[in-house]
Formats: C-alpha cells, structure tokens, sequence
C-alpha cells in the first residue's frame, strides 16, 4: 500500500506540474519546480494560485476547506501533493 501512495504521489506530482505550466504558460518552469519551494517565489500570484486550486478540486473530485487552504499546506507543490493523497487516503475523493 504505501508503495501505491508514493506512486500515486508521484503522478499527482507531474499532473499538477502539467495544470501550472498551463496556468502560467511556462512548461520549463513548471516542469522544473522543486516540491518544497513557494509557489508564490517562483511567480504564481493569488489569482494563479485560486485557479491552481479550483482545478486540483475538480480534477481529482475533492473540495479544500478553512484551514486546508494555508500557505503551509498549499504553497509548495509538495504540500499540494501530500494535500490531495492524504483526502484520497481518507475516502473524501
């Protein structure tokens, strides 16, 4: 089982890559995007960043409420990762 989140960690990882670089269109920089940097250090501003959300929300079929939507949670490509595997893991997808 972990074997699969970490698999499925990866591709959600790519997919959101893929979403940003369309957002922002800039696949290189997108495709480059270290898990751990600020999204908002490499450019994406509020309106990227509520775009980047309604997407990840409709694409995988899960909603980001209250505190769920910090910086801390959802700034990094990483804490956007670990957001949608850990509602895929709690049966809220």
């Amino acid at each position: 089982m972990a074997g699969e989140v970490k698999e499925d960690r990866s591709v959600i990882i790519r997919s959101l890559q893929h979403i940003i670089a369309e957002l922002v269109d800039d696949f290189e920089l997108a495709s480059g995007l270290d898990e751990d940097i600020l999204l908002e250090q490499v450019g994406m501003d509020s309106f990227v960043m509520i775009n980047l959300i309604e997407q990840i929300e409709r694409r995988y079929h899960i909603s980001f409420h209250g505190e769920e939507l910090q910086i801390d949670r959802l700034g990094t490509l990483g804490g956007m990762a670990d957001s949608v595997c850990a509602k895929r893991l709690a049966g809220k997808v």
